[in-house]
């Protein structure tokens, strides 16, 4: 028992030799997680709205304020013989506008049909559906800064791609393609099963990869997710469905970065439905940033009455849609406690580097710019701001990163808080940590009896 005591000792006595020490004017801040979801923009529960584009005269409506994100699904059967007339149209954006004007971000599912008869309601001809793709794609592109992704092609039951005469392979390809002119990459599009997304992919340039996507309304109704999964093995051609293990694991790692969603549904009468626990591991796998909050009641209901980690099965899944940006630890060190960095000293005071890890506990990653700063307050004193280069998006799910930022500590007394903070670039909102001690959007990392002046450098991922 002495030796292996003696060997401990030993061991971290080495540990300590080799690892560079904290500068001991920095006094750390606890950055234990929050409990609770975040809110953030382009992640969480949903609600789904539809809306007829001929009944121009219906309400628009807001069912709930809280959630970040709607799906808008805007039935187009009437036009199944023509083009969409002025008016509907004038429709179609006023409804984008009322939605952009409440701050949601939009989730657009354009069908011909909303009664699972895709094949009666579709259109005899494959232009006209074309030719619609090419109207609506006008205005989805007007409202895109706050549209994340379009579902589908507008064909099949629902508009989710099953059911519809237009699914000959030719007929997809054809479909998809057009949709993706219209859209002009101004945002995503996502296919309903990852064979089809392999089948695309494969005469796709990485560019036209990137605004590519999945969704799935079939998650947990069955063993194949209601037949968006196949039983082959991986052996078999790409554009075959997979088994369900063979498809997760490749989702895990090819739609790492891209926003994925959809809805969760219950197992047939009779089969047990899968548990909140069960649910979360398939979901880190898929990097999903949505789910609807209203379909399944029934799963969903079940998820409410379960508990992890001291909270909810639902509300364990719901606060990992999409990102969850947790900072785990903060660093400052000295030239001499660090040789890895190259830095000078002058008559003003030492270079330091300051370390901070984070990890993204969420289940998929960021899928917008946003800027990263390093912010100091000092009492009755102009708040100093540090950018800080790195791309969050690349913050990914399951992950730790490590920014750094180099600095200098001239021998003033006065204490200052440090904070990390992160802001989406299009309109400076702020993205929130799930830290207990954010203050007003940012993290606090500690105080530092030194005021400083700072260069920035490039962050490293480990």
């Amino acid at each position: 028992m002495w030796k292996e005591k003696w060997n401990r000792f030993l061991k971290k006595q080495k540990t300590a030799q080799s690892e560079p020490a904290s500068d001991p004017a920095f006094s750390r801040a606890d950055f234990a997680e929050c409990k609770g979801a975040v809110q953030n923009p382009g992640c969480g529960w949903y609600h789904l709205y539809t809306f007829d584009a001929a009944k121009t005269d219906e309400p628009l409506y807001l069912a709930c304020k809280e959630e970040e994100l709607v799906l808008l699904r805007i039935g187009i059967g009437a036009f199944r013989t023509g083009r969409i007339p002025q008016e509907s149209m004038a429709w179609v954006r006023k409804i984008l506008a009322f939605f952009r004007d409440q701050k949601k971000g939009m989730i657009l599912r354009f069908a011909y049909d909303l009664e699972g008869k895709g094949l009666e309601r579709e259109p005899g001809s494959i232009k006209t559906v074309q030719e619609h793709m090419r109207q609506l794609g006008a205005a989805i592109r007007e409202f895109s800064e706050d549209i994340y992704v379009v579902q589908g092609i507008l064909i099949g039951n629902w508009g989710e791609m099953h059911g519809s005469r237009y699914l000959t392979p030719d007929g997809f390809r054809t479909l998809v393609r057009t949709m993706q002119d219209a859209l002009e990459g101004a945002c995503p599009l996502a296919v309903r099963r990852p064979s089809q997304w392999r089948e695309l992919a494969r005469n796709f340039t990485e560019e036209e990869k990137k605004y590519l996507t999945l969704y799935n309304d079939g998650m947990f109704g069955s063993e194949t997710d209601l037949g968006t999964y196949g039983t082959l093995a991986m052996e078999t051609p790409e554009q075959e469905p997979q088994s369900r293990g063979a498809e997760l694991d490749w989702q895990r790692t090819a739609m790492r970065g891209r926003f994925c969603g959809g809805e969760a549904v219950q197992r047939a009468a009779g089969e047990e439905n899968v548990s909140a626990e069960e649910a979360i591991r398939d979901l880190e796998k898929m990097h999903i940033s949505y789910l609807n909050s209203t379909y399944d009641l029934q799963l969903l209901e079940q998820w409410k009455k379960e508990t992890i980690n001291g909270v909810s099965g639902f509300e364990a899944v719901g606060k990992r849609l999409g990102y969850r940006f947790v900072v785990e630890n903060v660093e400052i060190l000295s030239k001499k406690e660090n040789r890895m960095w190259k830095m000078g000293e002058d008559s003003s005071g030492q270079m330091s580097l300051m370390r901070i890890t984070l990890e993204n506990h969420g289940f998929a990653g960021l899928t917008e710019e946003a800027d990263c700063f390093l912010e100091i307050e000092e009492e009755n004193k102009k708040k100093e701001t540090y950018r800080i280069h790195t791309d969050a998006r690349t913050w990914n799910s399951g992950e730790t990163t490590v920014l750094c930022q180099q600095i200098k500590l001239p021998a003033v007394a006065e204490p200052k808080k440090m904070f990390l903070a992160l802001y989406r670039r299009r309109d400076g909102r702020p993205l929130l940590f799930a830290n207990q001690n954010a203050e007003s959007g940012r993290v606090f990392l500690g105080t530092y009896q030194s005021s400083f002046s700072s260069v920035s450098v490039p962050s490293r991922n480990p």
